[in-house]
């Protein structure tokens, strides 16, 4: 559990400066876009990776590669459902503006690639 909070702490701060710099242009919209990325990412990222992990474990499959392909789409589809409760939450409305779509999809990559970073680093450590 404790690698979901580093990893959403991670990609948090990833997306955060990425989207206030590269999206917004403007160094001073951090605040801004951390007032609704960290809330999100804890309160719906998180549970939302642990229904992820249980349907990846029922799976009968053994390639490696075809289960990562369906675990970043099921992100994918998770990131796309946040953006739609966030808005739902914020606005009481659903909004269908694409670019916010996509920016939830890459957030929800962004934690994806994370966690299985620091699951990968976790296999690699001997132990002692």
């Amino acid at each position: 559990m404790a690698e979901r909070f580093i990893a959403g702490i991670l990609a948090s701060f990833l997306f955060t400066f990425g989207v206030a710099l590269l999206y917004f242009q403007d160094r001073y919209s951090v605040l801004f876009v951390a007032m609704f990325t960290f809330p999100t990412v804890f309160l719906l990222g998180i549970p939302q990776s642990l229904i992820i992990d249980w349907v990846m474990e029922r799976l009968p499959w053994n390639k490696g590669s075809l289960l990562f392909i369906l675990e970043a789409m099921l992100y994918i589809v998770a990131g796309i459902i946040a953006t739609m409760m966030l808005f739902l939450i914020v606005t009481h409305t659903f909004v269908l503006l694409l670019k916010f779509y996509v920016l939830g999809v890459v957030a929800s990559l962004l934690y994806f690639v994370s966690l299985r970073f620091l699951r990968g680093k976790k296999k690699a450590l001997p132990i002692a």
